[in-house]
């Protein structure tokens, strides 16, 4: 069992600094994301702004409302009894639409949880949740929500990694059309 186990400083330092990267990241995507295709659902998996809503949806319904209830309350925590947050996202189309507001949402609530995450004393940190009949730190959950984050910051950075590539890609052939074309003498010569 992992659960008996001591929280330093350093680790809930390391903590706040990977919540307050999101952000970060949610501020500085605010000035590039307009010149990217933000709602295109690739051919498997989630569109931009939807993988941002999830990531809002994951912090404000499952992950702060468990820290905060598993620091306050002085019974043991099932994770069980909540709605794990895959299950019950429903993208908003219409949210979906204005990326610059889910950004600015996105920052703004996790601001809170950040502040939510400085305000726990160390001790708390090695409060115990259950999920099923396994032990699980505090500390370690929220780990697990920087975890998810990561992964899904990942896939939002790949595809406008393949989208940048793809716009090269299409000017490079249209700059060899127009070089041919130009190349190309006209009939009247």
């Amino acid at each position: 069992m992992m659960a008996d186990r001591e929280i330093t400083q350093d680790e809930i330092n390391e903590l706040i600094e990977d919540a307050s990267y999101l952000q970060d990241e949610a501020e500085a995507m605010q000035y590039v994301i307009d010149n990217v295709p933000y709602e295109e659902r690739p051919p498997e998996g989630r569109s931009i702004s939807e993988m941002l809503l999830l990531i809002d949806h994951a912090q404000l319904s499952y992950y702060r409302p468990i820290l905060e209830k598993a620091v306050e309350n002085k019974r043991p925590t099932h994770l069980d009894n909540y709605t794990h947050y895959r299950e019950n996202f429903e993208p908003d189309e219409d949210k979906m639409k204005d990326v610059q507001k889910v950004l600015k949402k996105l920052a703004k609530h996790r601001a809170g949880l950040v502040n939510s995450i400085k305000s726990i004393s160390l001790i708390d940190w090695e409060t115990v949740v259950y999920r099923d009949d396994q032990q699980i730190l505090l500390y370690d959950f929220m780990q697990e929500m920087i975890r998810f984050e990561r992964g899904m910051l990942r896939d939002i950075a790949e595809q406008v990694k393949v989208y940048n590539q793809e716009k090269e890609r299409m000017r490079e052939i249209k700059q060899r059309r127009s070089q041919r074309e130009s190349q190309q003498p006209t009939e009247n010569s």
